[in-house]
């Protein structure tokens, strides 16, 4: 089984750029826990609930608060591959790409979990 075969499909992306406040809509408004921010059609990073709770009180785009580390699988990754990799780096979510780099997915370990033991 892949990401692909396990991935969210429908999902928003969000850019550098967006304000705060728009963003934590979107995050309500999609019901995940992290959204993929692009840039000229390339993800550069996420945002995540916990980005939001954890901001300073100056942060008031996503590029003051979106980490430099890029997570992400491909969507023909192994799913036991990909839950390896959210447990090593302690995230629950990764986007999902294809092979030109785009986002294509949001891949959820709870997903993968519940597919098959890994």
């Amino acid at each position: 089984m892949t990401a692909s075969d396990l991935m969210t499909r429908k999902f928003e992306t969000v850019k550098v750029d967006a304000r705060l406040e728009d963003v934590a809509r979107k995050l309500e408004a999609s019901g995940l826990k992290l959204l993929p921010v692009c840039q000229d059609g390339r993800l550069v990073g996420v945002i995540t609930h916990t980005d939001l709770a954890k901001r300073s009180p100056q942060a008031l785009r996503v590029s003051d608060v979106i980490a430099p580390d890029l997570l992400f699988c491909f969507v023909n990754t192994e799913a036991a591959e990909a839950a390896n990799l959210m447990r090593e780096s302690r995230v629950s979510f990764l986007p999902v790409l294809d092979h030109d780099k785009s986002v294509v997915g949001v891949l959820a370990l709870e997903d993968i979990l519940s597919k098959e033991k890994v």
